[in-house]
C-alpha cells in the first residue's frame, strides 16, 4: 500500500586535501588550489514501504569497492538495501584519483574515507524527510553537445582531432539531446532536489591543478540561486562516452572557456529546468523499487607479444619507443598509439594481464512509478544509451553512467573492431571487449521488464 511520499536531501563535503593526485590526464597532476568544493549529494525518497537513495559524487568515477562499502554502511545505519541505493559520479576531471587510471595511481587514503561521507549524505537526507511530491519532464537541447570522435581522410578515427582540421570527414555518430528532469518539493512547495540527466562528458576549468566539480558544480549552485539553499541538485551524466562541448566542424564557435564556459552551459540546463518544472505533474504517491544484476563481460585480450612490446617500451626513455607503424599492441585498431603515450599503455597492458579474462560489474534499474533509472558502471557510448531508451516502455527513462562501479569506456563493437581510437585502447579505463554492449543491453531490458 502506497502512502504519501516523503523525501529529503543533503550533502557531505568530499573535498580532498591539497597535494592529492588529480586523474583525467595521462600524467599525474597534483592539487595546488581549490576552485570549488566537491560534494556527495543525496536524495532519499520514501513511499511508506520502500526507500530509494540516490547519491551523486563530484568525482571522475566511483569504483565498485567504494560504492559497495558505502552501501554496506547505508544498509547498516539506514536500513536501505543495496539494490535501492545508487551511487554515481559526475565525471569531473579535476577531482581525486579513485583508482589506478592511466598514469595516475589510486589515492587509497581517500578511497578508504570517502565511502563514509557518501553514507553520511544519505543518513542526513533521512533526517530531513518530510511529506513531498515528485514530478518528471523531458526536453531536447541539441546546441551544446558534439561527437568528439571523427572519421579522418586517412581512414582512422580520432578523438578531439582539432577544430576545422583539414582532414576531417564526419563524426562517427550522433548525440543524445535529451535533458531528463526530476523535481522534488515538500508539500508546502519548498524545493528539496532538482535532478537533471544529460549527455555531456564534462566542460573543463581554468586550472587543471585546482580541484573543481566542473560544470556539474555550477549547475548545483545555479539551481540554489534560483530555488534556494534547501534545493540539492544532482546532474547525472547520461551516455556520453564520446560526447563533449567542442564543435570540431567549426560551425559553433564558443567565445568563453574554462569556468566561464562551464557556467554558461550549466545555465542552459538550469534554464530548461526552471521552465519545465512549471508544467510538471507532481505526484504525492509513487511505486518504488530497485534491482541489481551482475553483468559478466570479457576484458580486452593482452597477448604474450603485447607484454614483450610493453617490456621493451618501458626499458627505454619515455617517449623514445618508436619502432612501429601500427599498434604497437594487438588491440590497437586504426590510429596508432602516439609515441609519447606508449609507456602509459605498456603499463596498462601489464595491469590488464593480471586481471581475470572474464569480469563482472553491477547493472541497476530503479523504478519510480512509470519512470525508471538505468545505472551503468562506466563511460557508455551514446548509441548504447539511445538503444536502451528506445527499447524501454518507461514514461521517463534516466540513463545514468559511471554508477555503482567503473569498468571504463564501454565501447560499441563497431568502435572496437573497425573504428579504434583513444576510447578503445586497452586500459583500466577501458576494460570491456567485443560483446559487452549487446550483453549489457539485453540485461538492462530484462531488468526493465
Amino acid at each position: 500500500m502506497q502512502t504519501t511520499l516523503k523525501a529529503g536531501s543533503a550533502t557531505a563535503n568530499i573535498t580532498p586535501p591539497l597535494g592529492t593526485a588529480i586523474p583525467g590526464g595521462f600524467r599525474p597532476r597534483y592539487a595546488e588550489n581549490i576552485d570549488d568544493e566537491l560534494f556527495a549529494k543525496a536524495i532519499v525518497i520514501d513511499n511508506g514501504s520502500t526507500r530509494l537513495a540516490l547519491v551523486t559524487c563530484d568525482l571522475i568515477a566511483v569504483t565498485q569497492q567504494m560504492a559497495d562499502r558505502a552501501k554496506e554502511r547505508i544498509a547498516d545505519r539506514c536500513d536501505i538495501p543495496a539494490a535501492h541505493v545508487m551511487v554515481n559520479a559526475t565525471h569531473t576531471h579535476t577531482a581525486v584519483a579513485i583508482a589506478d587510471l592511466l598514469g595516475v595511481d589510486e589515492d587509497t587514503g581517500y578511497t578508504d574515507w570517502v565511502p563514509l561521507k557518501i553514507a553520511d549524505a544519505v543518513e542526513l537526507a533521512i533526517w530531513r524527510l518530510c511529506p513531498a511530491r515528485v514530478g518528471f519532464a523531458s526536453v531536447n537541447e541539441d546546441r551544446i553537445t558534439f561527437n568528439r570522435r571523427w572519421h579522418m581522410k586517412d581512414g582512422t578515427v580520432r578523438m578531439n582531432p582539432g577544430i576545422e582540421h583539414p582532414d576531417l570527414v564526419a563524426p562517427t555518430g550522433t548525440i543524445d539531446p535529451e535533458l531528463a528532469m526530476m523535481f522534488v518539493e515538500a508539500d508546502d512547495g519548498t524545493p528539496i532536489s532538482a535532478v537533471a540527466n544529460f549527455s555531456l562528458h564534462y566542460i573543463g576549468t581554468d586550472n587543471g591543478n585546482a580541484v573543481s566539480a566542473d560544470y556539474f558544480g555550477h549547475f548545483d549552485r545555479l539551481m540554489q540561486h534560483y530555488l534556494g539553499d534547501t534545493c540539492v541538485s544532482l546532474l547525472w551524466n547520461a551516455a556520453s562516452g564520446q560526447i563533449n562541448n567542442i564543435d570540431f566542424s567549426g560551425q559553433t564557435k564558443w567565445t568563453a572557456r574554462g569556468h566561464r564556459q562551464a557556467e554558461k552551459m550549466a545555465n542552459v540546463l538550469a534554464g530548461h529546468f526552471i521552465t519545465e518544472m512549471q508544467f510538471m505533474e507532481m505526484h504525492d504517491t509513487l511505486y518504488l523499487n530497485g534491482e541489481i544484476a551482475t553483468l559478466t563481460f570479457p576484458r580486452k585480450q593482452i597477448t604474450a607479444e603485447d607484454l614483450q612490446v610493453a617490456e621493451q617500451a618501458l626499458s627505454v626513455p619515455t617517449g623514445t619507443y618508436d619502432k612501429y607503424e601500427r599498434g604497437p599492441f594487438s588491440w590497437v585498431v586504426g590510429q596508432p598509439i602516439p609515441t609519447a603515450l606508449v609507456d602509459i599503455y605498456a603499463r596498462e597492458c601489464q595491469r590488464l594481464a593480471k586481471l581475470p579474462t572474464q569480469m563482472t560489474a553491477p547493472i541497476q534499474v530503479l523504478r519510480l512509478g512509470e519512470a525508471a533509472i538505468v545505472a551503468l558502471p562506466g563511460e557508455v557510448f551514446v548509441e548504447t544509451g539511445l538503444n536502451i531508451k528506445s527499447a524501454s516502455d518507461a514514461s521517463q527513462l534516466f540513463l545514468v553512467s559511471l554508477a555503482n562501479g567503473y569498468i571504463g569506456y564501454i565501447c560499441t563493437d563497431e568502435a572496437l573492431t573497425h573504428e579504434g581510437g583513444y576510447e578503445t585502447w586497452a586500459a583500466m579505463s577501458s576494460l570491456p571487449d567485443v560483446g559487452t554492449v549487446p550483453a549489457m543491453e539485453s540485461l538492462v531490458a530484462s531488468l526493465l521488464d
